[in-house]
């Protein structure tokens, strides 16, 4: 079926005070599982004033490549700024004469979008906004409504040698291998948490355990109890770190035991996230300048970036009159601990399957051949998605733990993965170009009517350019739907307008999630995966 084109008339219903027409044809079963009372108002779910948004022409400075050393370029496309600047300039292609080879942009359906997330907010929130919180790991250990941090933190508490900084240190521990867990993993696998270990907060909890956490949420709550049991640490008066020695030993199998992957419930990725595990244990063995070990004979931990952290030049505690003396650090020192590919975590990712850049490997950074042909400057594009993804997780840890004071964290771009893409393809926003595609693999060119993503192609590499094409287009699609969300909720000019960080959080990340169900899940009780299907090795998806 198709969202949200469809002939039958929308249904309309009010939450909150505010009306939301909805599709039939798409939306029926959203509608009646939370029980939406109906409105007798109504407008057209495509007549939104939510207005497309135009090229936007960047300066010379933006576009033009920073140097022409291979130094300067290198260090550019690690930057966070290149991200945003490099598939603005993909996605200019578009609106320049249709000129990317697999998708072109249907901006008349941008209002569809807006309208569908800004109901997915009422929904949840209400009108509420400053009660949504931003993207991260942090989510996923809420699964089924129930808080599995705040035990944790109150344990330590009760212990009198773990001062406040060695807690932020235990969740950084935490939080850095949850993320280096969290790729996808398959439509099959789900985790059954320990009925002994839970505390319930909500009416149906034993039910979901029964039926196992799937998804992201499902990595997370086994990453979690594999922390908790002292997987990651070799010393067994510490459990609750990660430790080099530990991290070495987690072969696929070991992974494969603690998260329950087996005939029946298989994880995809296992291969992947082992290497990457094994990798941090590596890098944490070879004495990083970011991850100072503490105390004589004490091994490095991901924890200790911390004390990197604040011991580096550009860290200072804010004036008290200004706040409350608490330590601000800028975004960039933080990414520099993160994307850092000689001692920092950007050492972690494969090589293989990835391209070299004037000889080195940077991680998660393609090349667009559309944008080549027309810069002729290589076509590389920066994502660094999960490097993203890990930056804003440990920013919720340490602003929430420390009181730190992370600045400049608007340089971070959407995340290009498959629920924040997924949602733009479902929603038709971005339309495939079928010959494109079909030519690239090789396939019978047949009768293009019956041209399917799900049906038609192979799952794609992420290195395939349409996969390329499609995230870039991603990042700056997810910066016009924040606008467009604010300015449909009367936010745009409030201290309460919504930040990328909560609009992915509350919307495009939920309702690629949400609308994929809709669509593509077998039954109520399943989830689904995106519109076109990707090769997961736990590394960049």
């Amino acid at each position: 079926m198709n969202v949200p084109r469809t002939d039958e008339p929308p249904v309309t219903r009010e939450v909150n005070g505010r009306t939301w027409t909805l599709p039939v044809e798409s939306l029926t079963s959203l509608v009646n599982r939370n029980k939406i009372a109906s409105s007798s108002s109504s407008f057209d779910w495509c007549s939104l004033s939510t207005k497309p948004h135009n090229h936007i022409q960047l300066p010379t400075s933006m576009t033009s490549q920073p140097a022409s050393s291979d130094r300067k370029r290198i260090d550019y496309l690690k930057s966070l700024g290149s991200i945003r600047e490099r598939c603005q300039q993909v996605f200019n292609l578009t609106v320049d004469q249709d000129q990317l080879e697999f998708w072109s942009v249907d901006q008349s359906t941008l209002p569809s979008i807006v309208d569908f997330c800004s109901y997915l907010i009422s929904r949840d929130y209400g009108a509420n906004y400053q009660s949504i919180p931003p993207h991260g790991r942090w989510r996923h250990f809420l699964a089924n409504e129930r808080d599995r941090i705040s035990p944790l933190l109150e344990q330590w508490s009760a212990d009198s040698s773990v001062d406040q900084v060695e807690k932020g240190r235990r969740l950084v521990d935490l939080f850095v291998v949850a993320v280096l867990m969290d790729a996808g993993a398959g439509d099959e696998w789900k985790f059954v948490e320990p009925l002994e270990q839970s505390c319930s907060t909500s009416s149906n909890a034993n039910e979901s355990l029964d039926q196992g956490i799937g998804r992201s949420e499902g990595l997370a709550v086994g990453t979690l109890h594999a922390f908790k049991r002292g997987i990651f640490s070799s010393d067994p008066q510490r459990p609750h770190q990660v430790d080099p020695i530990a991290l070495s030993s987690l072969t696929p199998s070991k992974v494969a035991e603690f998260m329950q992957s087996k005939p029946g419930n298989q994880m995809v990725g296992l291969e992947g996230r082992s290497n990457l595990l094994q990798k941090l244990g590596g890098l944490l063995s070879n004495g990083s300048k970011y991850f100072p070990a503490q105390e004589p004979n004490s091994q490095s931990r991901p924890g200790n970036l911390i004390d990197s952290i604040l011991s580096h030049p550009n860290v200072h505690p804010l004036p008290r009159a200004v706040m409350r003396g608490e330590i601000s650090v800028s975004i960039d020192v933080l990414w520099e601990v993160i994307i850092d590919q000689k001692q920092g975590l950007g050492s972690i990712w494969p090589q293989e399957g990835r391209e070299p850049i004037d000889g080195e490997f940077i991680g998660d950074v393609w090349t667009c051949e559309a944008l080549n042909r027309v810069k002729k400057d290589g076509g590389h594009v920066p994502f660094h998605k999960l490097s993203q993804w890990l930056t804003y997780s440990l920013i919720e840890v340490l602003e929430k733990t420390l009181k730190w004071v992370i600045t400049g964290s608007e340089k971070m771009t959407g995340l290009p993965e498959y629920r924040n893409g997924g949602l733009l393809i479902d929603f038709q926003y971005l339309q495939p170009k079928p010959i494109a595609f079909i030519k690239s693999l090789g396939l019978p060119e047949t009768d293009l009517s019956s041209f399917s993503l799900m049906e038609t192609l192979p799952p794609l590499p992420a290195s395939h350019p349409a996969i390329v094409e499609w995230r870039a287009l991603t990042v700056i699609a997810l910066d016009r739907i924040k606008d467009s969300i604010n300015q449909k909720l009367e936010l745009s000019n409030s201290p309460q307008a919504l930040s990328l960080p909560q609009v992915l959080e509350a919307a495009t990340w939920k309702g690629g999630r949400e609308i994929a169900k809709i669509k593509r899940a077998k039954d109520a009780g399943s989830s689904a995966g995106p519109p076109i299907k990707v090769i997961s090795d736990g590394t960049v998806f």
